[in-house]
């Protein structure tokens, strides 16, 4: 039982990593219908910033902020520079597009950091808590209580400012919207910005949990963002977080209980089953197709 517990909250931890990073994933879906490969790549450039920080100042709140800044503005820069023209043509175009500044972004991270891995700085306690006979990890709980506060917050933006009013009409209706005087490219780009910030955030969190951070952490975070999205409902912004919970969940029982070589094949093959027996995710809903 004890090991059970224990496994549990390390999913609790790792599905709260997963949950940040396909929120920012699927709240541009939920507008564009755009499947942002270059996601996952943008955090881990953010992650890079946030190590040069710490290690030329040392001061990790400013390294945060600093991180989460830049990973907004090079999400709008992205937004604007690579996907906004290509917004009107076909399905194929926003894909290659997204694939292509994924390589960009890879390669001039490569260029700048190398591509060995590297240790990253300790940002949060390491500590033990005890109940009774469960060791539970000082990290997993961080990660886990911090993860939840900024989705609270999240959620406080969304239905308590103008702004979060709006990002709920345009994913709604880009049509409708701008009949409604709402400034439809300005709410897209702060979609793009507020998702990269708190993607980079969460990739922050996965390189301290595993403690090393790699220039493909980019691409295996948006394989798990996009499973996550997935597995939860892709386009609902709460549907993705709880995919997120439950990937992690799934992926940490599978390894403490079956062996950790199938960790990915295990949540794999259950997204595999969700998607089969509901293929819009578990909290999903079909959407009516507009004509």
């Amino acid at each position: 039982m004890e090991y059970f517990l224990t496994q549990l909250i390390n999913g609790l931890a790792i599905g709260s990593i997963y949950a940040l990073l396909s929120v920012g994933y699927s709240v541009i879906y939920s507008i564009l219908n755009l499947i942002n490969f270059a996601h996952g790549d943008l955090c881990m450039v953010g992650v890079f910033v946030c190590m040069a920080v710490i290690s030329s100042t040392g001061n990790v709140w400013l390294a945060l902020v600093v991180a989460c800044l830049f990973g907004g503005v090079l999400g709008l820069a992205v937004e604007e520079l690579a996907y906004k023209p290509v917004r009107t043509a076909s399905r194929a175009a926003p894909f290659v597009s997204a694939v292509g500044v994924a390589m960009i972004m890879r390669g001039i991270a490569q260029v700048i950091w190398g591509s060995s891995m590297q240790s990253f700085p300790q940002i949060m306690p390491f500590g033990v808590y005890h109940i009774g006979n469960v060791s539970i990890s000082g990290l997993a709980v961080n990660i886990c209580v911090i993860a939840a506060v900024i989705m609270i917050l999240v959620t406080l933006f969304l239905e308590k400012t103008r702004m979060g009013l709006s990002i709920k009409c345009v994913s709604q209706n880009i049509q409708t919207s701008y009949l409604m005087g709402i400034q439809v490219n300005r709410v897209i780009g702060v979609v793009y910005a507020f998702g990269a910030a708190i993607g980079v955030l969460g990739m922050i969190f996965y390189a301290t949990y595993y403690q090393s951070v790699f220039i493909a952490m980019g691409f295996a975070a948006t394989v798990k963002a996009f499973t996550a999205a997935l597995m939860g409902g892709l386009g609902n912004l709460y549907a993705a977080f709880a995919g997120g919970i439950i990937l992690g969940l799934i992926e940490a029982i599978g390894a403490g209980f079956i062996s950790s070589g199938y960790r990915d094949a295990i949540a794999y093959g259950v997204l595999i089953l969700v998607l089969l027996m509901k293929p819009t995710g578990i909290f999903g809903t079909k959407k009516a197709e507009k004509v």
